[in-house]
């Protein structure tokens, strides 16, 4: 069966909120209303109709749909319902409203939202208001049952949507109650319309239509009158009388005369006027599918054990028995509202048992056909708690574990008596997952802990485990709180855990496996331990794949490609974020989802790291939902440090400052220290950077950068190089180069300094500013030489570029003395030369990240070569003489031949003839290098 035939999304969401009732031709039009309405199309104006109930608002509401569809205003459709009256439902709902005519609307907030609730509600509404301001297009949006709504912030968001409308989008709210809604100032300004109960009345003609039309009934003048006065026009008084007039015997006057049709006697004449009327068959049909939201012949058959359901509806449906079609094939359809809460009072009344029987079938057809969620929620509604309970059991754990639908679960878990909690361990490890990467880690602890308590004692004796299961799923419970330390950012303990448990975990577990990869591979990384990170990294895709589990999969992918990032292994890099986007898209996620996001990241990251920022900016925008939602705190940074890049390229460091000071906001909020410490270091930088001392010191006097080292002893050795190396660069700024070079020279000889990637390329640059501030112009050009043969094979500018225009002196000379040698074997080394000259004086420079060379791989049995040596090794096969070498490497001559010894030691060959030979034959120079 088809998501269209069963009125569900394939995310989770009712697709028939999100379209509008069909239009009955048979019904009355307002067109006096809707000429009110669409005068000045496509200017913006909101448009409410407040009424009670079977007013008629919705069938208005339809009409006007269909006349600004007509009038080319692309025009979308929210039903709205209790349930929606939670921020995140909302959120949901309204933006896949918005796709539909403006596709791609608020995808990455969306899909963060299906993966994690949001706490910063009002920062997401803005986000939204600020994105519809943005568009030009003729639209509506239509709210059908405002009367769901109260909730605080999403008023808010409404107020500030319909005070501040774009120039051509219009507002139309249908509701029973009294809008909570600011429109004084549209009043003043003319752009509000105000529909009410008087003006949806039926008049003496509208009432002799109707009944014509629908009821082929014809009334005599005084009679038409007469029910004109006792229902006061009401539509569904008209429709009520209507109903009892077609089995009354005696006289329509008679019958007139004793009917009221306002609300208070609309029970008394649902009774004993239309539903006492039916047959019996049709009576107990009626009540039996009044609990579905919406209904379908093979739901109705399910729910009534009745086998001619869609005989059923197709008689209801001719009978005018409040019955609404949801789409034009006659495949889905629900009860009038009004009709729709009678028929489930008067059941729940009458027979109790017989509703909670009734929802209890249709929770089982939804389950048999793939809607979990719709299950769940009609177990809940009749009370079914171990019902709801094991469904959740079943449900849960493929949904937060293996594809991360932490909404859902979260969802699932508010709407369920926490006495039902603990019914099964696989709902509380469920939940304890989803509040982990939901950024509720204190209350994943919690959960988790408390199924390790049960499953240590005899609290767990109900469960009915065998000793081998109860230790399978302790091994599970301490997996889940491993992974919970990892999304708090509790680098040791999370390291200490998962170092415990790895060894624990059977073959047959690979999720856990998976899982526990991930957390050493994520926990190595924080500390730039990339080798080890690397390692787990791999295991993790290799487990992950194992457990059909492609969401750790990609995360292993994404933490492996940000080791080959820092190491300046880009386009290694590259490709594995190329094999989690192929992931994302063979589970159907697209770009936009959880796994999308991440490969989005990661190239992103690459992008920037070759000063692409071009191509970094559509990756940014989809990783954008990263730095609100998603966890735990490494892709937060990505996409924070980056949209912050991005933005001071352009020159727009104040934006670039704002989204990293709300990011600081943001941590400190989570208590995300090392979060908070890495976006105040990046602030820093990039002030630095574009010359702004001032600022940067502000900015390090806020924070305390230059105290943290002394004043906090949790600092891990990766933090206090990136404080020594943020303390150096303040130094330069105040003119200081001895103490910097004094820092910087630590950094480079320290035990376990890195020799390659970007902290190396940043370090050895800053290293060369100082020397050549000091006057040391040759050991200057010596470092910067260093910094570009490394960088110049993957084209990694952005560490070099962050010295800023101090740099520009000693870049200078290199190129000025390069100039000498030829270019042979030198093209990729004086192509980022050209590009750091460019960007730093402010000239256009671009630069395609895909013209990178690729990096000779060095074959296993030879001593492995430093970059310096492959390069030499490259201008030896362009055949340069020693004198040219020394040139082009800004070296001494006896430099080089001691160097050309090293390589020829290494290679075990004699001569040049021999190393070039050797090197061609191991595939570390290719026969195109000339």
């Amino acid at each position: 069966m088809t998501d269209q035939e069963t009125g569900l999304r394939k995310d989770g969401l009712i697709r028939s909120k999100l379209v509008p009732p069909v239009q009955d031709a048979r019904a009355i039009s307002r067109s006096v209303f809707v000429a009110k309405a669409i005068e000045d199309l496509p200017q913006s104006k909101l448009v409410t109709i407040v009424a009670p109930a079977g007013s008629g608002k919705s069938s208005l509401m339809t009409e006007l749909y269909a006349v600004f569809t007509e009038r080319q205003v692309s025009a979308t459709w929210l039903g709205l319902d209790a349930e929606d009256n939670d921020p995140a439902t909302f959120a949901l709902y309204f933006i896949s409203a918005l796709q539909q005519i403006h596709p791609g609307f608020a995808h990455d907030e969306l899909t963060a939202l299906r993966a994690n609730p949001v706490r910063d509600f009002d920062s997401l509404f803005d986000s939204l208001r600020h994105r519809l301001g943005g568009s030009a297009l003729p639209s509506a949006i239509f709210l059908d049952d405002f009367q769901h709504i109260s909730d605080p912030r999403i008023l808010r968001f409404l107020n500030r949507l319909i005070t501040h409308f774009p120039s051509s989008m219009s507002v139309v709210v249908a509701s029973r109650h009294r809008l909570s809604l600011e429109v004084a100032k549209l009043r003043v300004s003319g752009r509000v319309i105000e529909i009410g109960q008087e003006d949806l009345n039926f008049s003496g003609a509208e009432v002799e239509l109707f009944l014509n039309r629908y009821h082929q009934l014809r009334l005599s003048r005084s009679d038409l009158q007469s029910l004109l006065e006792s229902t006061e026009g009401w539509p569904t008084g008209i429709q009520l009388a209507a109903l009892a007039l077609r089995r009354h015997q005696g006289p329509a006057a008679d019958l007139i005369r004793t009917f009221s049709g306002r609300d208070r006697d609309l029970t008394r004449y649902l009774v004993e006027s239309v539903i006492r009327a039916q047959p019996d068959n049709v009576r107990t049909f009626l009540l039996q599918t009044s609990p579905l939201r919406r209904m379908c012949a093979e739901l109705c058959a399910a729910t009534t054990q009745q086998d001619d359901a869609r005989s059923m509806l197709d008689f209801i449906g001719d009978a005018n028995l409040f019955l609404i079609a949801l789409d034009r094939d006659g495949e889905w359809y629900r009860y009038h509202h009004l009709f729709a809460e009678f028929l489930q009072n008067e059941f729940r009344r009458s027979d109790a048992k017989g509703y909670r029987d009734a929802c209890f079938r249709a929770a089982k057809w939804c389950e048999s056909n793939g809607h979990p969620s719709e299950a769940i929620r009609y177990a809940l509604d009749a009370a079914h708690f171990e019902q709801a309970a094991d469904l959740i059991a079943r449900h849960a754990m493929r949904a937060s574990l293996f594809r991360g639908d932490h909404y859902t679960v979260r969802d699932w878990m508010r709407n369920l008596p926490a006495e039902f909690h603990s019914r099964h361990p696989e709902i509380l490890l469920s939940h304890a997952w989803s509040c982990a990467f939901s950024r509720d880690t204190r209350h994943a602890m919690e959960v988790s802990q408390k199924a390790i308590d049960m499953l240590a004692s005899g609290a767990a004796a109900g469960w009915g485990l065998s000793a081998e299961e109860r230790e399978r799923w302790l091994l599970w419970a301490h997996t889940v709180q491993a992974a919970t330390k990892a999304c708090s950012d509790d680098i040791d303990d999370c390291i200490a855990r998962s170092t415990s448990l790895f060894p624990q975990v059977p073959r047959d577990e690979p999720f856990l496996s998976a899982t526990l990869s991930n957390c050493l591979s994520y926990g190595y990384f924080a500390l730039r331990d990339f080798e080890r990170s690397r390692k787990y990294a791999l295991l993790a895709h290799e487990h992950g794949h194992g457990a059909d589990a492609s969401y750790l999969s990609a995360w292993g992918d994404f933490l492996h490609g940000l080791v080959d990032v820092e190491l300046g292994q880009l386009r290694a890099a590259s490709n594995l974020g190329h094999r989690v986007q192929r992931d994302s898209r063979g589970l159907g996620l697209g770009q936009k989802s959880y796994v999308g996001g991440l490969s989005a990241l990661l190239d992103a990251e690459i992008a920037v790291q070759r000063c692409d920022f071009e191509r970094a900016m559509s990756s940014i925008d989809i990783g954008r939902a990263f730095k609100e939602i998603f966890g735990p705190v490494e892709p937060q940074l990505v996409a924070l440090r980056n949209e912050a890049r991005l933005h001071a390229f352009h020159n727009r460091l104040d934006l670039a400052v704002q989204v990293l000071q709300e990011g600081q906001d943001a941590a400190l909020r989570e208590q995300h220290r090392r979060l908070y410490l890495s976006l105040a270091l990046e602030e820093a930088s990039l002030q630095l950077t574009a010359g702004d001392v001032t600022g940067a010191a502000a900015t390090a006097r806020r924070t305390r950068l230059l105290d943290v080292e002394t004043g906090n002893g949790g600092v891990s050795r990766a933090q206090r190089d990136a404080l020594k190396l943020i303390d150096a660069r303040f130094k330069l700024a105040f003119g200081d180069a001895k103490s910097a070079v004094r820092l910087l020279t630590t950094l480079q000889q320290s035990r376990g300094a890195e020799s390659a990637g970007g902290f190396f390329l940043t370090v050895t640059t800053h290293r060369a500013v100082a020397l050549w501030d000091m006057g040391q112009e040759s050991d200057a050009a010596r470092q910067l030489n260093r910094a570009l043969v490394s960088a110049a094979p993957e084209f990694h500018a952005y560490p070099i570029s962050s010295a800023g225009r101090s740099l520009l002196p000693a870049l200078a000379f290199v190129c000025d003395r390069r100039s000498a040698a030829p270019a042979e074997g030198l093209q990729p080394l004086l192509d980022l030369q050209t590009f750091l000259m460019s960007t730093l004086r402010g000239d256009a420079a671009t630069r395609n990240a895909d013209d990178a060379p690729a990096i000779a791989s060095v074959s296993s049995h030879v001593e492995p070569l430093t970059a310096r040596e492959i390069e030499l090794l490259r201008l030896l096969h362009a055949g340069l003489t020693n004198r040219k070498l020394a040139d082009a490497l800004l070296v001494s001559v006896p430099t080089i031949k001691w160097h050309l010894h090293n390589v020829y030691s290494k290679l075990g060959v004699g001569n040049r003839g021999a190393a070039l030979a050797t090197a061609l034959r191991m595939g570390l120079l290719s026969d195109t290098s000339r």
